[in-house]
């Protein structure tokens, strides 16, 4: 079996939900990462952890923002 599994193959009835289901989300969209000046950068190492920010975490950016 290749391709994984599409939600159009079932052993039973058909889930009521799968009428209502949406495409995959674009983040670069959702973030508006179109903007010049907002980007993501990864965390590395664990200075942040105690603000709940970890390693590998992902942050966006804005260096428009004034802090």
């Amino acid at each position: 079996m290749s391709g994984g599994y599409a939600g159009d193959r079932t052993t039973s009835f058909a889930s009521p939900a799968s009428d209502s289901t949406e495409g995959p989300i674009d983040l670069s969209e959702a973030l508006d990462l179109h903007r010049p000046n907002r980007y993501p950068v990864r965390v590395v190492g664990d200075a942040l952890a105690a603000r709940g920010i970890l390693h590998g975490d992902v942050l966006i950016v804005d260096a428009a923002v004034r802090s």
